[in-house]
């Protein structure tokens, strides 16, 4: 049995610049690029600190 590895969390309502950036991780992925796929994560991370400062 197989689980997955990916520890991407989805906000409920995603707003434009979350898809943007989940987009851009994904390319990044396909073309293995691991630098950019770090830089988006810090990106992502930092997006979504902002979203918990609106709550």
């Amino acid at each position: 049995m197989s689980t997955p590895t990916s520890t991407k969390t989805v906000p409920e309502h995603p707003c434009l610049e979350c898809q943007d950036l989940e987009h851009g991780i994904e390319q990044a992925e396909a073309e293995r690029d691991l630098s950019r796929v770090t830089d988006f994560n810090v990106l992502i991370a930092r997006h979504r600190r902002a979203h918990e400062a609106q709550l």
